[in-house]
């Protein structure tokens, strides 16, 4: 895919020499997507967000500016700057400034490498940080330019190829800056505008890349009939001299090449050559089977001016998918069917102890009418009794036999003591 040769769509271009006032977007730093523009040659646009920006502005009101490619013999209606070049050449172009403020804007211009964050924007280096690619590479005409309201002005640059530049390409921009001051305070804040300028030096283009440091974690639930989600991290690096536009495919399967789930984002930002992406894919639907295996597949194509070339590469991962919570519940399904018979005949038992314990209370001995109570009874209770007593359920059948025969002996003994110790005629 050849992102440069994009269906149409003109970029709106104010009126030079008006003052166009636009909607408050603020910015630290704007850039416009590349486009494709041979040296000399008709530049195909491609599907832009609107060049100008507009800054929030101070207490004196808002302050706004736009940057645009100029018309000239390199092309017309430009989205941004885009040569090929070769070793030696030299190229000059310019850029429109329009001051949409009120007020009169002091900027500074100057150049700087760009890159791709590691979240996958289009970056430049800090105006602190000295440029070593394209952006050493350019020359403006001015540091520091002076715009009033509503003026457009030229702001011309040139771009000197070294005769030792590497074939591929090389990306920066042309910045304008406005640094302010807050009033009291000791930290300036610096907006900064800028528009992408891409060069293609001649020579073999070799689009690669490289997926590296994979590493899969798998995310448990709660339901053991249900699936869970895993989570699959890389890096990926442009290694090769070529812009590329990579698209992934992350997959995790199971043993045995069970249940595979596929995710991804498809296409992914622009990867300028040096740069690295961090990917976090989360995959859903994963089947936690014991194991998981992660694959991560990127193929990446080249764009910009003859474009098209493709690289990919794949790297992979495992861990272990445990189902914990489907293993909790065969767990249970087994204990309940290995133990459940003798839990049930130790209930059987406990209730049969209880039935007896109360039989043996209710043949206990007989009470005298005078109220008296037996000697032996009162003084000197039978442990076994008095155990029978407190918790008959914990006596064996025997026990509680050896009880009740010991309390109808006890009856026996005092009823012969009320006759005077002589035995019933028969």
């Amino acid at each position: 895919m050849n992102r440069d040769a994009a269906a149409p769509v003109r970029t709106h271009r104010p009126a030079r020499g008006a003052a166009a006032l636009v909607g408050a977007l603020a910015a630290l730093l704007a850039l416009v997507p590349a486009g494709a523009a041979r040296a000399g040659g008709e530049v195909p646009t491609v599907p832009v967000a609107p060049v100008v920006s507009a800054l929030a502005g101070d207490t004196t009101g808002d302050l706004s500016w736009g940057l645009l490619p100029a018309d000239n013999d390199h092309g017309t209606d430009r989205p941004n700057f885009s040569y090929a070049v070769g070793r030696g050449d030299t190229i000059s172009d310019t850029v429109v400034l329009t001051n949409h403020s009120a007020q009169r804007l002091e900027l500074r211009t100057y150049a700087a490498d760009a890159f791709t964050t590691t979240s996958g924007q289009l970056d430049l280096l800090p105006a602190g940080e000295t440029s070593s690619d394209l952006g050493s590479w350019i020359a403006l005409g001015a540091g520091t330019v002076t715009v009033d309201p509503g003026q457009s002005l030229d702001v011309p640059f040139t771009i000197t190829v070294p005769d030792d530049a590497s074939p591929g390409d090389h990306s920066a921009g042309v910045i304008t800056s406005l640094v302010q001051q807050a009033s009291a305070s000791t930290v300036a804040l610096d907006r900064r505008l800028a528009l992408r300028v891409h060069a293609r030096v001649e020579g073999a283009l070799a689009p690669t890349v490289e997926v590296s440091d994979v590493e899969v974690v798998h995310h448990d639930v709660a339901n053991p009939f249900g699936t869970s989600s895993a989570t699959v991290r890389y890096t990926l690096t442009n290694t090769g001299n070529a812009r590329v536009v990579p698209a992934e495919s992350v997959t995790v399967t199971g043993p045995f090449g069970w249940a595979t789930i596929t995710g991804g984002d498809g296409e992914l930002p622009e990867l300028l050559p040096g740069s690295a992406l961090e990917r976090e894919v989360a995959v859903t639907g994963v089947r936690p089977l014991g194991r998981a295996d992660a694959s991560v597949t990127v193929t990446a194509t080249a764009v910009g001016i003859g474009g098209g070339a493709t690289a990919s590469d794949d790297g992979g991962a495992q861990t272990w998918a445990v189902p914990w919570a489907a293993l909790a519940l065969v767990g249970l399904v087994l204990l309940v069917a290995l133990r459940g018979p003798a839990l049930v005949a130790a209930l059987r038992r406990r209730r049969a102890a209880r039935a007896a314990a109360g039989g043996g209370r209710a043949a206990g001995p007989a009470t005298s009418t005078s109220g008296a109570v037996p000697e032996s009874s009162a003084a000197d209770p039978a442990p076994e009794a008095g155990a029978a007593a407190q918790d008959p359920s914990a006596l064996t059948a025997a026990q509680l036999e050896e009880a009740l025969e010991r309390a109808r002996a006890e009856g026996r003994a005092q009823t012969l003591a009320e006759r005077g110790g002589r035995e019933p005629e028969a």
